[in-house]
């Protein structure tokens, strides 16, 4: 793999509700199915050899669209289960004004360490793929960690909703 490439997926159902969705499956909006549009064509350019979605249907979505501007087969994306969101636990479906993230307590969430580690499984992954030019379309909280995996003397923000990102 020589380049890494990162597109957070389309603005969901949840993210408008400002509701968590961690692992909970929500769809695109309409907005976020026009943000996977411009993300199509921000990708247009790169020379992608394969395709890699998380399996929660806003980020497969996302995926499709963006191939789509590609002429990428749908029938080849990478879809696996490591790329989900992080696990919020008992947060899920709760309000973002109500509750932090990071709230502390026994919520059941997927804690950093446990985080880190399915990210650096989902590094080696896409390591071991056949590729030189590789685009993941994923979760924000997991593309920290993820990042956190490549490069862990950086700390990262959360990309925005369908903005390609380079990470390696």
């Amino acid at each position: 793999m020589k380049h890494l490439y990162f597109v957070r997926h389309g603005e969901s159902e949840l993210n408008a509700q400002r509701i968590f969705a961690g692992q909970t499956d929500t769809p695109l909006t309409e907005r976020g199915r026009a943000e996977a549009n411009a993300a199509g064509e921000q990708v247009v350019h790169l020379p992608i050899d394969a395709i890699v979605a998380s399996p929660l249907s806003r980020a497969l979505e996302t995926a499709r669209i963006i191939a789509s501007h590609i002429d990428y087969p749908l029938s080849e994306i990478i879809i696996n289960d490591i790329f989900k969101e992080r696990s919020l636990g008992t947060l899920e479906g709760k309000s973002w004004d109500e509750y932090s993230e990071t709230a502390t307590g026994d919520n059941g969430a997927e804690t950093d360490a446990e985080l880190l580690t399915r990210a650096q499984a989902g590094l080696a992954f896409l390591k071991s793929l056949p590729a030189d030019n590789i685009l993941l379309v994923g979760h924000g909280s997991f593309s920290r960690a993820l990042r956190t995996a490549i490069d862990p003397s950086q700390t990262y923000d959360e990309p925005e909703n369908a903005k390609l990102v380079q990470f390696i």
